[in-house]
């Protein structure tokens, strides 16, 4: 008698919450507005794009604009849930080790920064000049950090990642390190010898320090 074959279980993507009717219309007019924005950019160049321009667009007062986003700049926040929110669709059961999922989301942001780099590096540039925008960030602009957060602590839950060094805190130099580095290849302004470096060997070595550090050890790791 043959055996009895188990089925493969489908893969299916990460569960997220269900939102409510309110929050599902505020982020309707979020990407509304963001859409509208992006159009402009594309059409006019960041700098020559005024709120006023944007909310008539979008078919949004300034006081809803301001009700989603502080500045102009700050639509960064809603490039930053796009990212996340893409990649947590990608992410299915089973799962691939933490270090390669690290490994994909940083290739995902730096193809999506690149597809827009103009765009971007504008809206960097005036993201880091805005006291508003850097006020908010905390609270609005937390999609990818927690993403790179979430996916760590399974890392060292499964013992892929040292598990006495805090995730947060792991995440926060993960996120940042990642964003300096692909922010600056955009932009054209690397620094040093990293100049000589494409995009993807400087994102192989990025990843190699952080996941093996300075260590003579690290140069036998892929």
């Amino acid at each position: 008698m043959d055996p009895i074959q188990t089925p493969t279980p489908t893969p299916t993507p990460t569960q997220t919450p269900e939102l409510s009717r309110r929050d599902r219309k505020k982020e309707r007019t979020r990407r509304q507005i963001y859409e509208a924005a992006m159009r402009l950019f594309a059409r006019e160049g960041f700098p020559a794009v005024t709120l006023a321009a944007i909310c008539d667009e979008a078919d949004v007062g300034r006081g809803t604009f301001f009700l989603h986003f502080p500045s102009k700049a700050a639509l960064l926040y809603e490039f930053n849930q796009r990212v996340a929110e893409d990649f947590r669709a990608t992410l299915v059961e089973p799962r691939a080790s933490a270090r390669d999922e690290l490994q994909a989301l940083v290739r995902r942001i730096s193809v999506e920064l690149a597809a827009q780099a103009e765009i971007m590096t504008a809206m960097l540039a005036e993201f880091f000049t805005s006291p508003e925008a850097l006020a908010a960030a905390s609270e609005q602009g937390t999609a990818l950090p927690e993403l790179v957060g979430e996916i760590i602590t399974r890392g060292q839950e499964r013992g892929e990642f040292a598990q006495h060094i805090d995730p947060q805190l792991a995440a926060a130099s993960f996120f940042a390190t990642a964003c300096a580095l692909i922010s600056a290849l955009i932009s054209g302004g690397v620094f040093g010898s990293s100049a000589e470096l494409s995009a993807e060997e400087l994102n192989r070595q990025f990843l190699q320090i952080t996941f093996s550090g300075l260590s003579p050890a690290g140069d036998h790791n892929d």
